[in-house]
């Protein structure tokens, strides 16, 4: 067994580097292709930690979830508001104290938490850092698409036992920003030109899915929708102005976002970003449209985490977000995996529809020790959001029947089992949630399984 503590003996159990625990062993911490090093930092150099303070009430939550979601239940529809998941979940306060006086006596600055009081924000100097959680070592790094700059730690960082029941991990020090969903794909084969059309333009989509204004896009002010941008990846109202002249002409359409939430840079647009508001203003024409704008300009920032605890801090949100990001299921630590999850069960339990995207490598196949896998997603893996993937005209260019995309992800896990509300084409006996099949049957599997948020709006 470790030694007893106190609050005042915390910090010396800093000090001594002795009575420590890893938090996150499992976490990878090898560097992402197109990333390089750039050294060591600066040990005056400031940057912000993330720490997860470990909530309370948890199996209630999820009870609360599967009762206004089911429609046999007569919770369905009573949504928590955010008061009520804050009250549910704040961490005790023998947590928020402890962890408050460890990181006051390591020198901890400027914190800042959420409404639901379970993260907690500080700025330290990379000197702080290293002796707050002994093991790191932050260099910086420069990678990415858009050659962004970061600062983590390839080695694993510990924290002092004590803290083990209070501290779910720490932001900052491993995780890499993801890269942009979006992928190059070859242009298929086409013979003749009768009846093509200039690619899937929003006239297309309505067209192919018979909406009109009596079925989206009422105008009514209780009717709204947000879609999330991360990787400094920002749109443009010019861009977004100019595209509705060109394809928005036949449907009544906002001019304008009418919030963005988050710091919107003035760079130059992202291709990402700006498919991701133009077309969900065109298919979700006329609706009030918010964008989450977590760039991740401070160099110890995880943008989507950022994200996450933006929902953690508005009480008035749009019903559904939209968002086209995710990392490998097995890259990510099983206590960051399980803390994200819960994060997006509180979304659920307030009646919040989360859209992401499968991703774009099918089934993900790899292989493991001479073992073929699939690599799922996440968060599309979660069972709390709705993973939505890509689908193809059958002839491609005609607006006719779809098909799954060749390249589009199933919504499968390797984390968590099937939940009972899954719907799959396959039976249930047919497959393994827990996916460990040959790579020959990946592109059947990925059509099957598709997550859904128990708290769906629709």
């Amino acid at each position: 067994t470790c030694c007893p503590y106190s609050l005042l003996g915390l910090f010396a159990l800093i000090l001594s580097g002795k009575c420590s625990y890893s938090p996150e062993p499992d976490q990878r911490r090898t560097l992402p292709p197109g990333w390089v090093s750039l050294g060591r930092a600066d040990p005056e150099e400031e940057l912000s930690l993330t720490f997860a303070l470990r909530q309370q009430n948890l199996e209630r939550l999820s009870e609360l979830v599967q009762a206004v979601s089911d429609p046999n239940s007569p919770q369905y529809g009573k949504y928590l508001t955010l008061e009520n998941v804050a009250d549910l979940v704040r961490p005790s306060p023998l947590t928020l104290h402890t962890v408050q006086k460890w990181l006051l006596a390591a020198g901890a600055q400027k914190c800042h938490s959420v409404i639901t009081q379970d993260f907690l924000t500080c700025w330290l100097s990379i000197r702080q850092a290293e002796l707050l959680l002994p093991g790191a070592e932050f260099h910086h790094y420069v990678g990415g698409p858009t050659e962004t700059h970061v600062v983590r730690s390839p080695r694993p960082y510990q924290l002092p036992q004590a803290l083990a029941p209070h501290v779910d991990f720490v932001g900052g020090l491993h995780r890499f920003p993801p890269t942009s969903s979006l992928r190059q794909r070859p242009e298929p084969q086409v013979t003749g030109t009768v009846g093509l059309h200039l690619g899937v333009t929003p006239s297309v989509i309505r067209k192919r899915y018979n909406l009109t204004s009596q079925d989206v896009g009422s105008g009514t002010s209780n009717n709204s929708q947000a879609c999330a941008q991360f990787l400094e990846q920002y749109f443009h109202d010019s861009d977004l102005a100019q595209f509705m002249r060109l394809f928005g002409g036949n449907f009544a359409h906002q001019a304008s976002v009418t919030r963005v939430v988050g710091q919107q840079g003035r760079g130059r647009a992202g291709i990402e970003a700006s498919l991701d508001v133009q077309y969900l203003m065109s298919a979700g024409a006329n609706i009030s449209t918010w964008v989450y704008s977590s760039p991740g300009r401070h160099e110890g920032q995880e943008p989507f985490l950022q994200w996450l605890m933006l929902l953690s801090n508005e009480s008035a949100l749009p019903h559904v977000h939209t968002v086209s990001y995710g990392d490998e299921e097995d890259s990510l630590s099983s206590a960051y995996i399980q803390r994200v999850n819960t994060e997006l069960m509180k979304a659920a339990a307030r009646g919040l529809t989360l859209l992401f995207a499968s991703g774009d490598s099918g089934a993900g196949c790899w292989s493991v020790s001479g073992r073929h896998q699939f690599r799922p997603t996440f968060p599309a893996s979660s069972p709390y959001v709705t993973t939505v993937g890509g689908t193809s005209f059958q002839e491609p260019f005609l607006i006719t029947n779809e098909i799954v995309d060749y390249i589009s992800g199933g919504g499968f896990s390797n984390v968590f089992p099937r939940p009972s509300y899954q719907v799959h084409v396959f039976m249930s006996s047919a497959t393994s949630w827990n996916a460990d099949l040959h790579c020959s049957i990946c592109r059947f599997l990925l059509f099957s399984v598709y997550s859904l948020s128990p708290g769906t709006n629709h």
